[in-house]
């Protein structure tokens, strides 16, 4: 007894913990179609599914009411990871996931380790204490960005209003009197192009006062000032008026593989020129370098477009694929570079390059649209429509089409043949009225059901029921189970006229044209099957 209670206690506390989340607005998979660009010609949702997977496996942990994304060095959180695994989790969330309790508990993270400015430390050791201070501006940008998404996914003003907060203290902290964004709240020696997330500082917008626009224009004006003039390759670390930083430092590594992919995320959701201009150069670089083959890219390159690097990986391949996404003219790429992330899906990778997999991955899927300017699309079903009698009628439709709109209103029609008339409606819609109008909620199948009738409607001729009609030209009859059938035409004195049917028949309605008509007379029509006998007296009248 003690056993059942405590389950049903637990029972009860996990029913509750689970009606404190919000049901998503925009589950997993969107599917959406961006406002500009365009999208891989074949996108697999579920291999998208499964690199989510592989992250919150491998790197997603909690403890209590917090959790954190484990670095490089296990034990370790940093800053950006709590960014991309918030990210991650608002478009995610759908009944199978549940990830809102997932993104609440990673900003709870965040918030249990802040500066003086109210930024966190960048990086954490576990869940005890902070290893290295001050805050780094690209975790800032993506965990606003991310709030503000989460309002719209959730609809909790609680988002919102830790959106407006964390937006300010951005603006304040972490943007120069220049108008340019620094690498951290704490220093403000070099600039980081990764670090220019356009299109999240435009969504900033929605919720707060400050001159975005300036810091969006400072942005790309120092992206295409670094760039390179034939690769349009960007240096992991730059300086405010356009020099790239000296060593390793001035190189396209690991922080600047990140950069084709947030400016790719601005042109598909504003469609900004500038946007299109930096994608459009390394995209059409890459696939020059690589024979358009993905699987040639490499993790690293100088500015212009040595190879440093020996391996692909998706930190590389999945930005780089992204830039595709500005053009259609970059098609072909964008599906190689789409179909070589795709056997990413399930490798098990590092905590930067499995982050990065699984936010390139939704960015080119469709995956990660902007909420505050995103209407899904209906689903769409098919409609079916037959006769029984094949013979008996038809459907019309006036609207008739291959698919329909969820929530689209079809108007069906039975057009009874001559000598049939309509008896009702089956399968997805019932009743008898001839004219059917009905909701597409589903994939629907509907059946029109008609009868066989004399000039006085007096016989009636049934599925699955045992019965009979002749006139002098046709037979037709029902029976309710398979078997033999024998059907012979006698006259008043017993002589055997005809005998059109001697053979193994299916249940339901069948019918034979007599191959000579019957002359004028009385006549018996006499049926014999294993679901039993009939006959049926018939004038033929010339």
């Amino acid at each position: 007894m003690h056993f059942a209670r405590n389950t049903t206690i637990l029972i009860f506390i996990l029913s509750l913990s689970h009606a404190l989340y919000s049901a998503p607005k925009y589950p997993f998979p969107q599917k959406a179609t961006y406002k500009y660009g365009i999208l891989p010609t074949t996108i697999n949702h579920e291999k998208v599914q499964q690199a989510y997977d592989d992250f919150i496996a491998r790197f997603y942990q909690e403890s209590g009411d917090k959790a954190r994304i484990k670095f490089d060095e296990p034990d370790n959180t940093v800053s950006e990871g709590i960014g991309y695994g918030m990210l991650i989790m608002v478009y995610m969330d759908n009944a199978t996931n549940n990830t809102q309790g997932k993104f609440d508990k990673l900003w709870k993270y965040y918030n249990s380790f802040l500066n003086d400015n109210q930024l966190m430390h960048w990086k954490i050791s576990g869940f005890s204490h902070v290893i290295n201070h001050n805050a780094a501006t690209d975790a800032e940008v993506d965990v606003a960005a991310a709030l503000i998404q989460a309002y719209k996914q959730w609809g909790d003003d609680k988002y919102l209003n830790d959106a407006r907060a964390l937006v300010g203290k951005i603006y304040q902290h972490e943007v120069n009197g220049n108008g340019y964004l620094k690498p951290g709240d704490a220093w403000d020696d070099e600039k980081n192009p990764s670090y220019f997330s356009t299109a999240a500082m435009e969504s900033f917008k929605n919720v707060g006062s400050q001159d975005w626009n300036r810091v969006i224009t400072n942005s790309y004006n120092l992206l295409k000032q670094v760039r390179n003039s034939n690769t349009g390759l960007v240096p992991d670390w730059c300086s405010e008026w356009g020099s790239p930083s000296g060593g390793d430092r001035g190189h396209y590594k690991y922080d600047a593989a990140r950069t084709p992919w947030r400016i790719a995320w601005d042109y598909v959701w504003h469609g900004r020129t500038d946007a299109k201009d930096i994608c459009t150069k390394m995209a059409s670089w890459i696939k020059t370098k690589t024979g358009g083959i993905a699987s040639q890219v490499v993790d690293g390159y100088t500015l212009n477009g040595d190879p440093l690097g020996e391996w692909d990986n998706t930190t590389f391949v999945g930005p780089l694929g992204c830039a595709g996404m500005v053009d259609a003219s970059h098609q072909a790429w964008l599906d190689n570079a789409n179909t070589r992330m795709n056997t990413f899906a399930g490798r098990k990778e590092t905590y930067y390059n499995s982050s990065l997999k699984v936010i390139t991955m939704l960015l080119l899927s469709g995956n990660m649209p902007d909420f505050w300017n995103y209407t899904p699309a209906k689903p769409k079903f098919t409609l079916t429509t037959v006769s029984t009698p094949s013979n008996g009628g038809t459907v019309q439709v006036p609207t008739s089409a291959a698919q329909y709109d969820s929530g689209t209103t079809v108007t069906l029609s039975a057009q009874p043949s001559n000598g049939y008339r309509f008896l009702y409606w089956s399968g997805d819609a019932t009743g008898t009225e001839t004219s059917k109008t009905i909701t597409m909620t589903k994939n629907m199948n509907i059946t029109a059901n008609f009868e066989l009738y004399n000039a006085t409607g007096s016989k009636r001729i049934l599925p699955h029921t045992l019965s009979l009609f002749a006139d002098k030209n046709t037979i037709t009859w029902a029976i309710p189970r398979a078997g033999n059938v024998c059907i012979r035409i006698v006259d008043m004195v017993g002589r055997k006229i005809a005998q059109p049917v001697n053979a193994y028949i299916t249940s339901g309605i069948s019918s034979i044209k007599l191959s000579t008509p019957l002359k004028k007379g009385m006549y018996l029509v006499q049926m014999q099957s294993s679901s039993g006998k009939l006959t049926q007296q018939l004038f033929v009248e010339r």
